[in-house]
This record gives structure tokens, sequence and C-alpha cells, in this order.
């Protein structure tokens, strides 16, 4: 009784202060809340920016778990990730991602962009490096998205959608301008960066290194990239130590997304294919760290249509509650190069060391005890060439990227030369891996212009199909 007494005098007290308001309800100030800033400062909304982007727009659950699952690293065995592993991917189930992308993202660093105009190369530099990768993230996976008519608020609640080309040629842009924007003499440093501290010189590298992903992404459509890309992979990040990456922390709301989802929902495992490829094919040294064991040493993945509990989960490379969400690492970086330098024709020791070189940095990055089983593989790797040694690449660039979107890309891109196996069961909605997400709900729910012949297995602009023999 005590308590109840207690809220209805507090409800008796808002509701009188909410009468009294009324008597002077012609108030210029009556929308101003005090303790509301005006006008918040860029660094402040960069470290919200950086945050969301690797909690939801590089590194969120609607985007890492999915692709993951279908990439066959993680295994979907109930709720909503059992119908993701069945090929089946609602509009409403990537709302969240869509939205969150545009308006805690993008929209903000839309404000940077403009406060730091002609005043602060930095933060600017900076703000184009974020929007380019945003954009990039968002048209990789929907295709034609808006851009021209975005960022309106209020001014325009239904922007048209621009073609992919259109927003390619943007990021591009908006990355040549960072490159810029962050070589400018004595720019100082930026407040507020919790990736960087705010170091031009690493968010420079990290722009080369974005632009390298990018200009590859348009491999199928011209065979030429492959030089412009080997051009800035040599001003791209050029250790493990400066890799592009967001570190949560084990706190309440502030841990990885990954480690989150598994504590409240944890309806995925490891899939069978990864730990098969690390445990029984390869007898890789990273395994530990990517998936947990069962028992003392045994690794198990649940294959489709499998829901064993005696299973690996997701292990501490991805799933800790600090572990980091990486935007573009220097291991990404070594694996771009040895794809180009094998697709111009460099000579195959090259090939061969710039494979090895990936490998070893991917080994080091998670702190992996590779050093005998590096110089077995790197023996192995002598024997290799031709069509084998590309595979080799983008096996080992799959497992190196795990969890992380951009293998997604790579699979597309190079038409599943690693040879994943699609969902066969019946219970599959088509069994054919989906390379494209449908168009949120919210969109199709509000703006007219949203495109209406998308389906899953829709092609997004440098996804072109291979050619007919």
């Amino acid at each position: 009784m005590k308590n109840i007494n207690i809220k209805f005098i507090g409800l008796v007290f808002m509701m009188a202060l909410a009468l009294g308001s009324c008597k002077k309800w012609i108030n210029t100030d009556l929308n101003v809340n005090p303790d509301a800033p005006s006008d918040v400062p860029m660094s402040s909304i960069l470290t919200g920016v950086q945050a969301n982007m690797a909690y939801n727009t590089i590194g969120g659950n609607d985007l890492c778990r999915v692709t993951s699952i279908w990439l066959q690293y993680f295994q979907g065995v109930a709720r909503q990730s059992q119908s993701t592993a069945n090929y089946y991917l609602l509009p409403s189930d990537i709302n969240n991602l869509w939205v969150t992308n545009y308006t805690n993202t993008m929209m903000n660093l839309e404000t940077i962009m403009s406060k730091a105009t002609g005043s602060n190369p930095t933060y600017m530099g900076i703000a184009e490096v974020l929007m380019a990768n945003s954009l990039g993230i968002t048209t990789d996976f929907w295709g034609s998205i808006p851009l021209s008519q975005a960022f309106q608020g209020v001014g325009n609640l239904t922007p048209a959608f621009d073609n992919q080309e259109a927003v390619y040629t943007e990021v591009l842009r908006l990355l040549d301008d960072a490159i810029i924007q962050l070589n400018t003499p004595g720019a100082p440093s930026a407040q507020g960066d919790v990736m960087y501290g705010g170091d031009p010189a690493k968010w420079l590298a990290a722009a080369h290194s974005l632009k390298a992903r990018y200009i590859l992404h348009k491999c199928k459509l011209d065979n030429t990239v492959y030089t412009q890309v080997l051009a800035e992979v040599s001003a791209a990040i050029s250790s493990n130590d400066n890799d592009l990456q967001f570190t949560f922390f084990d706190a309440a709301g502030s841990q990885n997304p990954l480690y989150q989802f598994m504590s409240q929902r944890g309806d995925i495992t490891m899939a069978k294919v990864f730990i098969d490829t690390l445990n029984l094919v390869r007898h890789d040294p990273r395994l530990p760290m990517f998936a947990t064991a069962v028992g003392d040493t045994a690794y198990v993945g649940n294959g489709w249509g499998e829901v064993s509990a005696d299973v690996s989960m997701p292990g501490n490379a991805v799933a800790a509650a600090s572990a980091v969400v990486p935007f573009i690492s220097y291991v990404e970086v070594l694996f771009i190069k040895a794809e180009c330098l094998y697709k111009t024709n460099a000579p195959v020791d090259q090939v061969r060391t710039a494979l090895i070189d990936a490998v070893t940095a991917s080994m080091q990055k998670w702190g992996a005890d590779y050093t005998a089983w590096m110089a077995i593989y790197s023996q192995y790797i002598n024997y290799s060439s031709g069509a084998p040694l590309f595979k080799e690449i983008m096996t080992q660039k799959w497992i190196a990227l795990y969890n992380q979107a951009e293998a997604y890309n790579d699979w597309r891109r190079t038409d599943n030369v690693i040879g994943l196996q699609a969902n066969p069961l019946t219970s599959a909605q088509r069994n054919e891996m989906p390379r494209h997400y449908p168009e949120a709900q919210s969109e199709t729910n509000y703006n007219p212009n949203t495109p209406t012949d998308i389906d899953l297995w829709s092609r997004v602009w440098w996804d072109v199909s291979a050619p007919t023999k």
C-alpha cells in the first residue's frame, strides 16, 4: 500500500504541473529542452556514429548473423535464425538495420560533414571515410538506395532510389576527397574518435584500404581494376595494429553485438562446413579462437537441419563481450593484394608469398600458435598454381574474414569459387544461396519509390551473371 500511495502522489504531482502549464501555453520556450544542447559538437556525434556503425551498420546481427549463416560459418537452429538458414529473410527482419543505417549513422555523418566543411579537414576526412563505408555496405546489400534525395529529414520523406552505379561513384568520390582532406598539412587530430584517436595518418591508410575494396567489387564488370587496386594497397593499412575496428567492452549494454545475441537468443551454433574445414581438413590453429570446444578438445558443427545441443558455439574472436568489430583490416588488405597479383599475372612466387603473408597476419591477429603449422602450409603452397591457387586465396580469405559481411561480397563477386553448397533440404525456400537483401518493410510502406522487383536472388549491379559457355 505504501508503494501505491507514493506512485499516486507522484502522478498527482505530474498532473498538477501539466495543468499549471496549460495556463501559460503561449510560451516561446515551450518546446525547448534546457538539458539538450542546441548545437552538439562534432566530437560527440563522431563517438556515437562509430559505436552505432559497429553495433548495427558493420557488425550488427541483422547483417553479420544472416550472412554468416548463408556462408556456413553458423547454423541457424531455432526461430528466426532457422528461417534464415532456409533462405527466408522477410522485409520486416531488416527494418532495424535499414533505419539505423540512415538515421543513426548516415544522417549524423552528414551533420559532421556540414559542420566540418572548410573548417576542419580531419573531421571532414573521417566522416567521409565512414560515410563511404556506410553507403558501400548499404548498396552492396540492397543495390539501389536513396542517395541524391536522401538526408533531408522532413524535407523529403519519400526520396528516389539511386542506382548502385551512381552510389559507387559517390562512394569513391568520398574516399578521394577524404584522402585529400586527411593529407592536409598540419591537419589537427579529431576529438571523440574512439577508433584511431583522431590520427589523420591512420585514417588516410584506411581510406586507401576501403578504396581498394570498393574498386575490387567491380571486377566482374571490368577486369582492369586489379591494377588500380594494387596502387591503393601500396598506401593502405600496413599492420594488424592499425586495423580500422571498434572495440567493445564488458559492461552492460556495451558488449559486442554477437555476444549480446548469444546471451539473449542463442539460436545459432557453429556450422558443420566451417568446423570440419578448419578441424578435419586443415587442422587450423585459429579454431580455438573461432569456436568453443565440446568437452576438452572436440569441435562439432550442426549440418543442414541438425539441431544438436552438444555442439560448438561462436568463439571469443567474434562472440566475446569485448570482441572487436573490424571495419577493414590489414588481413583483408593482404588478401586483396594476393588476389590482384594473381589476376594481373604476377610471378607465381609473388602470389604465394602474398598469400602466406595474409594467412600469417590472420594467425597473428588472433594469437594462434601457428609456427609449426605455417611451416607445413608454406611448403604445401609451393606446389599450388593456376586456378587451385586462386581458390586457395579465396578459401583462406573466407576463413580469415569469419563473421564479416565482406566475405559475402567475395562469395558473390567470385561466383562461389570456394565451392559452398546451398541448403539442399526441401524446407529451403530455394536450393540456391541468396544474393540480395529484401527491401525494408518500413520503406515499402511509406516510400512509393521503393523498388518492387527485388527478391533474395536478384543481383546487384556489380554481381553480373557469369557468361554462359
